[in-house]
């Protein structure tokens, strides 16, 4: 009954299909910058050939040990991934910019524990790497998903296939992978409306892929009898080629828009059993097959080349040729890694699983060691360079408004390094509350003695301004306040999680329970599509306020931008093109601060003027760099316009009853 598991036949067309794989991949991440649904149809193959590897296993010998299966596993990647891995840490060294290294080296380390997904998790949810461009080990997160999923896979299919053998019946094997799917995919489905990155890169979300490449094993051997199967796998190629075309940049993978490249290659693996077809023979040509087989090491190679490519020559994208040079040197590179370096370890036998682990630790460990010693290195620098900084007082900005300077201002490496590691106090643990939490924290700023108390509340637009009401509190006898969440402006908006509702409702009652001297928020909204605005939802909060009696004053929105700042400056550091990191006011300000329109509840506060000129919004001015990512002001540009807020802030003050 289960000899059809035990007898499968080498499959060249396989091998094709992962071709295709890591071809698609590199074309759309090259020349696209969208993902194409390359790494869904690598977890298909992958859940297929698992499925073939125990199954086979298990029914000959009648017992399976999951220590050979790891042991394969590990002389198979560690290999390649870590050489992978060792190259890039040592290209970041020379090529990244300053201000990406710390974000580089997290994730050289968590690709190295095979965690990179877990790691872009928590950066995806983590509101202070906003705008943040990706790391050269981003592509590690589909590898980490893999080597987990290698982990599980045996624990959850070797109890299913004991049932069949012993109820002499395939059912529990067929029931048991069908409901993995289902669950998963329903799963994936929920969370990639709720939260498309999390569900990206979440292994729950992702393992229905695989257990439906485990399926069509299953099936396979009913394959023959499908009448129409050379057109399944036209229908194959189909949606694995259309799908990585026509689905828009932006879709949410790993829900049901995965369905179409893992269908896509399921039929091409049911369509290809008998080596017939016209796709058959067309991923059984040679020189896919030759690709196939090294694929996705090719995969490993062509992200890193591509980032630093761009970075070392300060390129947004890149051109026909430029992008064909990428691929050859990720084959050529892929070509020597996998046969002068990998295949040795291909010749131990799977039995001899100490030796196999050792191998995973004799690649591994050199690139951990290296990876803390240059952490270390980076860490101490940057400290010594933040004492520097910190130590220099800023004398403010006395003007009236910012203007274009003659000459491009050029960070230094210490300023870069810095820049992203110097965030206001109130992110101390306690203080400002995080993205999924509901209780309202609050800490105190400013003349701690004071009985005259100003709220500053909102989200991180709101946080960015503690440092100068610190100071200006302290010089001015009242006592701030700080009453914050990650990502949660005061009034929550539509597509605000339900932490952020409850917050806010909660926040609006110890505001009231406070009853404080002014409540200090945003105003308005920059968005990068809809320009500036002000949310409903935020007037209806200074309404409450305003019937409980309370003043609030708004602070006008800065500009947001679509690139992260820092980043943006160190690759125009040749002063080339004077507008690289700026925007037209246009696109980012309304003509005059609506809150105007509202002034019956609301005392408006007009910064625009130190971020935008007439014509253009700044990244830099008078050498200081004014954000510290896509859109929150930095430590020191806070101090630079202390005193024009200051001027502002008692203006609105005197103003209050």
């Amino acid at each position: 009954m289960f000899d059809k598991y035990t007898h499968h036949e080498y499959r060249n067309d396989i091998q094709g299909l992962r071709a295709v794989g890591a071809i698609i991949i590199m074309v759309f991440h090259i020349w696209f910058n969208k993902v194409s649904g390359g790494v869904d149809v690598f977890f298909v193959v992958s859940g297929f050939l698992m499925a073939s590897i125990v199954l086979k296993s298990y029914f000959l010998n009648g017992t399976f040990s999951p220590f050979p299966f790891w042991g394969g596993v590990i002389k198979r990647v560690a290999p390649s991934a870590y050489i992978v891995l060792a190259a890039t840490l040592i290209a970041s060294y020379f090529i990244s910019s300053p201000v990406l290294i710390y974000t580089v080296l997290h994730e050289i380390i968590a690709s190295a524990l095979h965690l990179e997904n877990i790691q872009l998790i928590r950066l995806s949810v983590d509101y202070l790497s906003s705008g943040s461009p990706p790391s050269p080990v981003q592509q590690f997160w589909a590898l980490s998903i893999q080597m987990q999923f290698y982990v599980v896979f045996p624990l959850i299919l070797i109890p299913l296939a004991y049932i069949a053998k012993k109820k002499q019946t395939s059912a529990p094997l067929f029931l048991g992978v069908i409901f993995v799917i289902l669950a998963s995919f329903a799963y994936a489905t929920v969370l990639v409306k709720d939260d498309p990155a999390m569900s990206y890169f979440n292994p729950l979300s992702r393992i229905w892929e695989f257990f439906f490449g485990s399926l069509a094993f299953l099936l396979i051997s009913n394959a023959k009898k499908i009448k129409y199967r050379q057109a399944l796998g036209i229908v194959g190629i189909a949606l694995i080629v259309g799908g990585a075309i026509l689905i828009p940049r932006g879709a949410s993978f790993s829900g049901p828009v995965s369905l179409i490249p893992v269908l896509g290659a399921v039929f091409i693996i049911m369509s290809g059993i008998g080596g017939k077809g016209v796709v058959n023979n067309l991923l059984s040509n040679k020189f896919l097959v030759f690709l196939g087989g090294i694929s996705f090491t090719i995969y490993l190679w062509h992200w890193p080349i591509l980032v630093f490519y761009k970075e070392y020559f300060g390129y947004e994208s890149v051109s026909l040729l430029q992008g064909l040079m990428i691929m050859i040197a990720s084959t050529v590179l892929a070509y020597f890694t996998s046969k002068k370096i990998e295949s040795p370890f291909r010749k131990i036998p799977r039995e001899k699983v100490l030796v196999n682990f050792s191998i995973g630790v004799l690649f591994f460990l050199p690139v951990m060691v290296a990876a803390f010693a240059f952490r270390h290195e980076v860490v101490s620098t940057t400290e010594s360079a933040k004492t520097a900084l910190e130590s220099k007082s800023v004398e403010p900005f006395k003007g009236d408004s910012i203007y274009v300077e003659d000459r491009a201002f050029k960070p230094d490496r210490d300023r870069l390094l810095t820049i992203k590691q110097r965030v206001p106090a109130a992110y101390a643990p306690g203080c400002n509350q995080s993205m999924d939490g509901e209780e309202v924290t609050t800490c105190e700023f400013g003349d701690l003695s004071s009985d005259k108390e100003i709220v500053l509340a909102g989200g991180s637009h709101a946080v960015q301004w503690i440092t100068a009401l610190d100071t200006i509190g302290q010089d001015n006898n009242f006592k701030v306040i700080n009453m914050t969440k990650a990502g949660c402006p005061l009034g929550a908006l539509e597509e605000s999680n339900e932490s952020c509702q409850k917050w806010n409702e909660a926040a609006i009652e110890k505001i009231i329970d406070i009853n404080p001297y002014a409540v200090i928020t945003n105003s308005t909204r920059v968005n990068l599509e809809k320009g500036e605005f002000i949310p409903p939802s935020y007037v209806d909060s200074w309404k409450v306020l305003a019937d409980n009696k309370i003043d609030v004053i708004g602070i006008r929105d800065n500009p947001r931008f679509d690139f992260d700042v820092p980043d943006c400056l160190h690759r125009n550091r040749n002063g080339s093109d004077a507008d690289a990191c700026t925007i037209d006011r246009a696109d980012a300000l309304l003509p005059t601060d609506p809150t105007l329109e509202y002034q019956d509840i609301i005392t408006g506060i007009d910064m625009s003027d130190m971020f935008c000129t007439a014509e253009k919004c700044l990244t830099t001015f008078s050498e200081k760099i004014m954000y510290r990512d896509a859109e929150h002001i930095s430590i020191e540009y806070a101090h630079f316009i202390k005193d024009k807020f200051e001027d502002k802030l008692k203006g609105a003050l005197s103003t209050l009853s």
